[in-house]
């Protein structure tokens, strides 16, 4: 069986994805676009953050631990790093 390459061009990447919003928030803080542009560039950007806010809520939901309960069973909590930091 061969199997088709990944380009990645369909499927939604966040690496690529903030790339895009960081061009765009570079392209409206230059303030050189006509209105329209700026609308459309606008409107591109908050779809962007909130598919990549959308992204990042599933890894944080996705990233739990795995604890020994009370009574012996299984539960798991969300990951939270030390006060103090890596």
């Amino acid at each position: 069986m061969t199997r088709k390459r990944d380009t990645g061009k369909d499927e939604p990447n966040f690496e690529r994805d903030l790339a895009r919003l960081e061009e765009i928030v570079q392209e409206l803080e230059e303030g050189d676009r006509p209105l329209e542009e700026s609308l459309r560039l606008f409107e591109e950007g908050i779809g962007l953050a909130r598919r990549l806010e959308g992204r990042l809520t599933e890894a944080e939901q996705r990233v739990e631990m795995l604890v020994r309960a009370a009574d012996g069973g299984d539960e798991t909590v969300p990951f939270e790093l030390p006060e103090d930091g890596p």
